[in-house]
């Protein structure tokens, strides 16, 4: 079922949706070397292919954030590679090697 709202949304409570997944990982990265750390998940929407929708499953997006007090000095880089709907691989590159908080947001779009 689908709900289409042509107005502001203000939610006052917890927000949750079952294609939208977030969560956090500590990474201790070696120094000036990049360093990953494969994160698992599962998004819940099953592929349509063969339901009489020949498209897969599309991947979902991430956005990572790294909670560090010196951004853009020590961490010179931090990005995703072999996302999945299964999960993702995330990738810091620092130049020290303080362990370092990452937050991910992974989304699922429809499949349409």
């Amino acid at each position: 079922m689908t709900t289409v709202i042509n107005d502001d949304l203000i939610v006052t409570g917890a927000v949750t949706a079952g294609n939208i997944l977030m969560g956090s990982v500590v990474m201790s990265p070696e120094v000036n070397t990049p360093t990953s750390v494969d994160v698992l998940f599962n998004h819940p929407h099953p592929s349509l292919t063969g339901q009489g929708n020949p498209l897969p499953q599309p991947l979902p997006n991430v956005m990572l954030t790294a909670v560090s007090q010196e951004p853009w000095t020590k961490i010179r880089e931090l990005g995703t590679r072999f996302s999945a709907t299964t999960g993702v691989t995330i990738y810091i590159y620092r130049t020290n090697d303080a362990d370092t908080t990452v937050n991910y947001l992974s989304w699922q779009e429809p499949n349409l």
